[in-house]
């Protein structure tokens, strides 16, 4: 393999790259996630009031904008083996280190310094799975990929349901923590080493290192200024909707009346949907295109939505919480997949993290402004009807980013010509 390139698609590195990256994003979704299993407990223990959980479930979201955009630049820069160790490194030892917070102060400043290696991890890993997949599988790749994250949080909802029960909120960070930092020597060992051609190890070495570009350049010049930021308002969106599911819903769900156990299960029926959703999905833009695949899943949310905040049931409200899960989970993972497609390899590490970046707007907000619209008297159901309308405004953005970027949000064989052409020339 020469410097400016990743592994070949059909390579032994590629076979054990995706597994490894798929490890990863579990972890990932661990740690995204165990803040809504330890909410109840946690809220108990430490007296806090729904504004202050708010700014507890989006404490990791401020810290994973900055570590999105800084792992990015680094893994365009630096290559993506080491970005993605030394983000993984900090989100281990700061999970580990939430078990020890003794007031609110220190849980959201921990919090916050964890979310930065959540975020330097995740656009690495994009990039990884699309140099690896093959071009015209970039999007099914990356989902799959994406997809160990609600098999994270599924775990950590049945941990929330058996040993923190009986070992207290910190079990839950000391567990999630302590296999993270152990996944790294597996990542030393496993991953090939990339520098990708915009990188500062890259440049003239080799035949076949791609042009360096600026983060400026990777994201506006050749037409990408609009796709850029419809993409972004896309995540924005998408992510507001998706943050305020996975933190809140089992205290919306306690707002109703059930048991906390009926919470978590409706978290864990959240991820089952989105993976599901997630991966028929890709497949589905893959072979038509981004535009109808997407929209369809738009506006399943929105009318998801609008049932859950009228289902009283426990077995009713499950159902109901997975088909919320294709939707709203679907779409965010089929996002992560759509990125890399619109940026050349060079500046693709800094065109997902700023992607993913931008989108932690939506992720930080969309807690806390949920946590004040209950806090001033608001039903819960109120705070659910409320989403309905955004995951529609979702849609219309898909709707218009598939249009400014039409051909490189195509499907089929032409949009695996197109990936093949970003690809330096002469890789191994």
């Amino acid at each position: 393999m020469q410097p400016g390139t990743g592994p070949s698609p059909a390579s032994p590195a590629s076979r054990l790259t995706m597994p490894l990256c798929f490890l990863v994003a579990v972890l990932e979704g661990y740690d995204l996630q165990v803040i809504s299993s330890a909410g109840p407990q946690l809220r108990a223990a430490m007296n806090l009031s729904p504004g202050q959980i708010g700014w507890f479930f989006s404490a990791s979201l401020i810290g994973l904008a900055f570590g999105a955009i800084a792992g990015g630049w680094m893994a365009d820069r630096f290559g993506r083996k080491p970005a993605l160790i030394g983000s993984v490194l900090a989100l281990g030892i700061f999970t580990v280190a939430t078990a020890y917070a003794y007031n609110f102060e220190s849980l959201l400043v921990i919090r916050i310094l964890a979310g930065v290696g959540l975020g330097g991890a995740m656009p690495t890993l994009i990039a990884l799975v699309a140099e690896v997949s093959g071009g015209g599988k970039t999007t099914s790749a990356v989902t799959t990929m994406i997809c160990g994250q609600p098999t994270g949080g599924i775990i950590s909802a049945l941990v929330g349901q058996t040993i923190a029960s009986h070992y207290g909120w910190q079990s839950l960070f000391l567990i999630g923590g302590a296999l993270t930092i152990l996944v790294a020597p597996l990542l030393v060992w496993g991953l090939p080493e990339t520098k990708p051609g915009g990188s500062a190890h890259g440049r003239g070495q080799g035949g076949g290192g791609a042009k360096a570009l600026t983060t400026a350049q990777a994201l506006f010049h050749d037409g990408r200024a609009a796709g850029t930021v419809l993409l972004w308002l896309a995540f924005i969106v998408t992510l507001a909707l998706l943050s305020v599911l996975l933190s809140w819903t089992p205290l919306l769900v306690m707002g109703k009346g059930l048991p906390r156990f009926v919470g978590l299960n409706a978290i864990i029926a959240l991820n089952v949907g989105g993976i599901i959703g997630g991966i028929a999905i890709s497949r589905l833009i893959d072979r038509h295109g981004v535009r109808w695949p997407m929209l369809g899943l738009y506006l399943t949310t929105a009318a998801s939505l609008f049932v859950f905040a009228h289902t009283q049931t426990p077995a009713a409200l499950l159902l109901v919480a997975g088909l919320v899960g294709f939707g709203v989970l679907g779409a965010q993972f089929s996002l992560y997949g759509v990125a890399p497609r619109l940026y050349p390899l060079a500046g693709r590490g800094s065109g997902v993290g700023i992607a993913v970046a931008m989108g932690r707007i939506g992720s930080v907000l969309g807690p806390i402004l949920i946590g004040g619209f209950i806090g001033r008297g608001s039903s819960e159901n109120q705070a659910v009807l409320v989403m309905a309308p955004v995951a529609l405004v979702a849609g219309l953005l898909i709707l218009a980013l598939t249009t400014a970027r039409k051909t490189d949000l195509e499907g089929g064989a032409a949009a695996g010509a197109r990936e093949a052409a970003k690809a330096p020339q002469g890789a191994a």
